[in-house]
């Protein structure tokens, strides 16, 4: 056995790993070390320092350590040599530190720490960073929604229940009914990077070590305000990343929904939005298609999001302290987040370049019987009839006008009256304004009374609001990247003046 298969299989086995363990085991774990690579450098930057700091690691062992950790830390993920041979990406990187440093300096690496101890705070620094460009680009289809939302806050739509006309609206009050969970979505997403802010560095195994390892050093040295306190939950959990998981399934899920809406408003039937060419392709057959691709990307996501969640939760059925759960973690979370942000993105990018087309959605609330609930209040409101006898006078009426293949604007006092003595057996008085205003789907939208409804009172508040909390979400996040950032350089720098002497 060579000294680096040596290092990567530990002094108690005899042997190479077999090839079946390396194809089937190793070479998953190895492939996680692309995404991982910043975190792990971090982490294992971090411990070297804190070794030092402490004092149990000092002389020319310690600044080659940190020498040249700080070389490892300069190579793309995607360039470092990951060896599934040798074992997991931490093997790799030891082995390839050995290389550059020799064994006496590079053998401090694992001082005090397991090697899961790298992984559990290089997946918690991934998925971080992760969570917070999640959590911008859900701002971003926010503010696009809000722009196009402010832009048509008074033009005539009608909302859909069933892919039915149902109430008069307007395009504005539409679009909102999509920000809103965004802004949802980014709240989750800032309070799971909140709660991955707590460190898991300097646990020691499962119950601490004799090291002079300073956790609350760590934590600074890696941005985190506040510890997992106890050893064994600091090295083994994972319920931070089923939150995670989650909050990626329920945004991909409104995402989807999104996705599925603007693929039916796009539709030559109903001809409300259109997708820009950007975000659209051709058919390769018929000549005449512009296909809303992009759509079908979101949705595939959302899909792939939902089984992540149920993955996980399948793989924490194990005992305590056992590996599974983050063999199937650390690749699946720094993937996971790839195509969340990924998809987030392109959802912002499609609302940002999506085109409305009002003269449509006037058109459908025009012919459409949505104000038929708005007489049948006006109905009720005379006091002459109480409103589910209203609603079926009306819905008579309805059905009547459809059968006789008439418009809305059909219906008269006369008409109205014919149906109450058909429906509840007695005549009912409404004067022809009073029907016309009712029947008029525009000052329909426009007479809501209620917050959070399509009047223009309600709009301006609900825009200024959504302005408000982006803005506040904005700061959260610019705060947050500084301060990582912050934590980040101060780091190097202590290391680059450990490793000088």
């Amino acid at each position: 056995m060579t000294e680096t298969e040596e290092l990567g299989r530990g002094g108690r086995l005899r042997g190479d790993a077999a090839g079946e363990l390396v194809t089937a085991a190793y070479a998953a774990e190895s492939a996680h070390g692309p995404r991982l690579a910043r975190g792990l450098s971090l982490a294992d930057l971090a411990h070297a320092v804190a070794l030092v700091e402490g004092g149990d690691l000092a002389g020319d062992d310690g600044k080659s350590l940190l020498a040249g950790l700080l070389e490892l830390h300069a190579i793309p993920g995607e360039e470092f040599p990951w060896d599934p041979s040798l074992g997991d990406a931490f093997n790799a990187r030891e082995a390839e530190l050995e290389r550059r440093v020799g064994r006496s300096a590079a053998g401090w690496l694992s001082a005090g720490r397991p090697r899961r101890e790298a992984f559990r705070v290089g997946l918690r620094l991934t998925a971080r960073s992760g969570m917070r460009a999640l959590h911008d680009a859900l701002l971003d289809q926010t503010a696009s929604l809000a722009r196009h939302a402010r832009a048509t806050s008074a033009a005539l739509a009608t909302d859909y229940t069933y892919l039915q006309p149902a109430q008069p609206t307007t395009i504005g009050h539409l679009l909102l009914a999509y920000a809103f969970p965004a802004l949802r979505d980014a709240d989750r997403a800032q309070a799971s990077h909140t709660a991955l802010g707590a460190s898991v560095a300097g646990a020691g195994g499962s119950a601490g070590s004799r090291w002079s390892l300073d956790r609350t050093r760590l934590a600074e040295l890696l941005g985190s305000d506040r510890l997992v306190e106890h050893a064994k939950d600091a090295a083994w959990q994972a319920d931070v990343y089923l939150e995670l998981l989650a909050t990626l399934a329920i945004a991909a899920t409104h995402q989807s929904q999104l996705g599925q809406d603007f693929e039916i408003y796009a539709s030559q039937e109903f001809g409300l939005v259109e997708l820009a060419d950007a975000h659209s392709r051709a058919s390769a057959l018929m000549p005449q298609k512009k296909n809303p691709y992009a759509l079908a990307a979101i949705r595939t996501q959302a899909g792939q999001a939902v089984g992540d969640v149920a993955a996980a939760l399948v793989a924490l059925h194990t005992g305590s302290a056992r590996t599974d759960h983050f063999h199937l973690l650390n690749g699946t979370v720094p993937r996971a987040l790839d195509d969340a942000v990924a998809v987030a993105r392109l959802t912002a990018s499609v609302l940002e370049g999506i085109e409305l087309r009002p003269r449509r959605f006037e058109q459908i609330a025009r012919e459409s019987f949505v104000s038929a609930a708005d007489v049948a209040d006006v109905l009720a409101l005379t006091g002459e009839v109480d409103y589910r006898s209203a609603h079926k006078v009306v819905g008579r009426a309805v059905r009547e006008l459809v059968d006789a293949g008439e418009p809305p604007s059909a219906l008269t006092p006369a008409r109205l009256s014919a149906a109450a003595e058909a429906v509840i057996g007695s005549p009912v008085e409404l004067d022809e304004a009073t029907l016309r205003d009712a029947l008029d789907p525009a000052a329909s939208a426009a007479a809501r009374k209620q917050a959070g409804s399509s009047s223009p009172e309600a709009m301006t508040a609900m825009l200024d609001g959504i302005d408000a909390t982006l803005a506040e979400h904005r700061r959260w996040s610019e705060t947050e990247r500084a301060r990582e950032a912050d934590a980040e350089s101060a780091l190097l720098s202590r290391a680059r003046e450990l490793a000088s002497g």
